[in-house]
C-alpha cells in the first residue's frame, strides 16, 4: 500500500514563528498560494485530513474534487501554555526556558510532552493504516502536520533519522510504502514529495513550523 503524507500550507502563526500546535488556525494567503503551487489534482476522489482547519483548507485547494475524511488523533502537538507565543516572547518564561533546556522533550504546561505526542500520533497512524488495509486500499493521501510527519516517521520508518530531520516545508511531504510486519506498521521506500524537504530545526523545536 502506498501512502502520501503532506504537510499543510502556512498559517499566520507559522509566518510569525509562533508555536501553533493545537491552535486551530486557517491558512494565510501565502499558505493558500503554497497549496496551489504544490499542485492541484482534480482527479483525486478521496483525501484524508486531520481535524484542523489548515489541513482541510490545504486539501480543498490541492484536491478540489475529493471527499475529505477526518483521521482522528493525527492533529498537531499540544504546546499548552506555550501555544500562540514566540520563543522571543517567552525568553524570560522559566517554564519555557526549562523546557528548551531539556531539548523540548518535557511536558508543556497544560499540554503534551514529546513522548506523549509520539505515542498519540503513532497509535493513530497505526490504526489508520490497518483500517486502510482492511478496506483493501492501495493508495491513500493524508494532509496533516509537520509534527505528524516527525512523530510517525521517527518511530515507524525503516530509515532512521533524528526526530527533527523529518520536518518538511509547507505543502511538502513524503511518499512511502506501508508494510505490516508481524501485525505492526512500518514505512518503507520513503521518498520526498512536493516542495523540497527542509531538514533540521530553526528556532525552538518547530521554529514556528507546527
Amino acid at each position: 500500500m502506498e501512502l502520501v503524507l503532506i504537510r499543510h500550507g502556512e498559517t499566520p502563526g507559522n509566518a510569525e514563528r509562533r508555536y501553533v500546535g493545537a491552535l486551530d488556525q486557517p491558512l494565510s494567503e501565502r499558505g493558500r498560494r503554497q497549496a496551489r503551487e504544490a499542485g492541484v489534482h482534480p482527479d483525486e476522489e478521496l483525501v484524508y485530513v486531520s481535524s484542523m482547519t489548515r489541513s482541510q483548507q490545504t486539501a480543498a485547494i490541492m484536491f478540489p474534487n475529493a471527499r475529505q475524511v477526518v483521521v482522528p488523533g493525527v492533529q498537531e502537538m499540544d504546546f499548552g501554555t506555550f501555544a500562540g507565543r514566540t520563543a522571543d516572547e517567552m525568553a524570560d518564561d522559566d517554564a519555557y526556558r526549562a523546557w528548551v533546556a531539556g531539548n523540548c522533550e518535557g511536558t508543556c504546561p497544560n499540554g503534551e510532552s514529546r513522548a506523549e505526542f509520539i505515542e498519540r500520533i503513532c497509535a493513530a497512524m497505526t490504526a489508520f493504516c490497518h483500517a486502510l488495509r482492511e478496506q483493501d486500499e492501495r493508495r491513500a493521501i493524508l494532509v496533516a502536520h509537520g509534527g505528524t510527519m516527525m512523530a510517525s516517521l521517527y518511530r515507524m520508518a525503516d530509515t532512521r533519522r533524528d526526530y527533527y530531520d523529518w520536518l518538511t516545508g509547507n505543502c511538502g511531504g513524503y511518499r512511502m510504502d506501508v508494510a505490516f510486519p508481524n501485525g505492526s506498521v512500518e514505512f518503507r521506500n520513503i521518498e520526498s514529495w512536493g516542495p523540497a524537504t527542509q531538514h533540521g530545526r530553526a528556532a525552538g523545536p518547530f521554529g514556528g513550523n507546527a
